[in-house]
C-alpha cells in the first residue's frame, strides 16, 4: 500500500498550475498591458513575439513585447485596437486565461465587477447598451452643480476624462490653497486613492502635485493640494479664470496621473 505522503505528492504533481490572472485598467493602460510578474515566470519558456487574445468569437493579434533582460512581458501592438473595440475604461477588469503558445482568452468586467454589456449591430460594430447612453445624452450629458460652502460651480461630463472649473479666491489664496475635483470625474476615472499627479498648464511646465481623496459625508471627492500653489503661480491663474482639466492617459501610469489644464 502506498504511503499517504507519496500519494499526496503524486496528486500535487498532477495538479495544473494556475492559468489565469486579472488586470485592473489603470491610467495608461490603453497603449500596453503588462502581465503580472509572477505569471510571467510561468511563461519564461515562451519565446514567441506574437500572441492572440480571444473574446467570444473574435480573435485579436497582439505583439508580445519584453525587455532585453528580465521576465516581464506585455501586450504591445494590437492591444490598443482591442481597447478601442471593447471600449475599455479606467476601472474595468479583464480576466485572462492562458491557453498555451501565447494564446489568451479574456472575460471583461466593468468597474462594478459585472460583465461589460454590448449590443451587436448589423454592421458588426459593438456599442454599449441604451441605458448607459441615456445617462450620457441627458441634457447633452452635462451635469451642473453648485457645491456647498465656497466651492466653485463646475461642469463634468458623465463618464468623461475632463471637467471645467472657475477659479475662486480660495484656489489662489496665500494660505492652504487647493483645487477641488468633482465626484463624477473621480468615479469616471477610478480615482479612489491618494496619488501623485502632474499638472501641465499654458506655461508648458509640468508641475508635480498631490491628489488627496476626502470624505464628504455620503460621497467621496478629491482635492489637489501640495504643488497646487506652484502650478497656479507658474501659470498666472487668477480669480474668474475658467479652466478645463483633462486627464492625459498616455502620460499616466499606476504611480502617477497626468492632467493637462487649459484656460478658456
Amino acid at each position: 500500500m502506498a504511503s499517504c505522503s507519496s500519494s499526496h505528492s503524486t496528486m500535487e504533481d498532477q495538479l495544473p498550475l494556475s492559468r489565469r490572472f486579472f488586470k485592473v485598467m489603470v491610467p495608461g493602460f490603453q497603449s500596453k498591458l503588462t502581465i503580472p510578474p509572477d505569471f510571467c515566470l510561468k511563461l519564461k519558456g515562451e519565446k514567441s513575439e506574437k500572441g492572440t487574445i480571444t473574446k467570444g468569437k473574435d480573435i485579436w493579434n497582439v505583439e508580445i513585447d519584453r525587455p532585453e533582460k528580465g521576465v516581464i512581458i506585455w501586450f504591445g501592438k494590437g492591444w490598443e485596437e482591442f481597447v478601442q473595440k471593447y471600449n475599455l475604461r479606467v476601472g474595468d477588469f479583464a480576466v485572462f486565461e492562458h491557453l498555451g503558445s501565447m494564446k489568451f482568452s479574456v472575460i471583461l468586467l466593468d468597474s462594478t465587477g459585472c460583465d461589460k454589456k454590448f449590443l451587436m449591430l448589423q454592421n458588426g460594430e459593438q456599442v454599449q447598451p441604451p441605458q448607459e447612453k441615456k445617462v450620457k445624452s441627458a441634457k447633452c450629458g452635462i451635469e451642473k452643480k453648485k457645491l456647498e460652502g465656497d466651492q466653485p460651480p463646475y461642469q463634468c461630463l458623465t463618464g468623461s476624462s475632463e471637467f471645467t472649473a472657475r477659479i475662486k479666491e480660495y484656489n489662489v489664496r496665500k494660505r492652504s490653497p487647493y483645487m477641488h475635483i468633482p465626484t463624477e470625474f473621480c468615479q469616471s476615472n477610478a480615482l479612489f486613492q491618494n496619488t501623485n499627479i502632474t499638472l501641465t498648464g499654458p506655461s508648458g511646465k509640468p508641475c508635480p502635485a498631490s491628489l488627496r481623496i476626502c470624505n464628504g459625508g455620503k460621497t467621496l471627492y478629491a482635492i489637489i493640494t501640495t504643488g497646487w500653489r506652484v502650478f497656479f503661480s507658474t501659470n498666472k491663474l487668477k480669480v474668474g479664470d475658467v479652466c478645463i482639466f483633462q486627464l492625459d492617459r498616455s502620460k499616466s501610469d499606476s504611480n502617477s496621473i497626468a492632467i493637462d489644464v487649459r484656460v478658456v
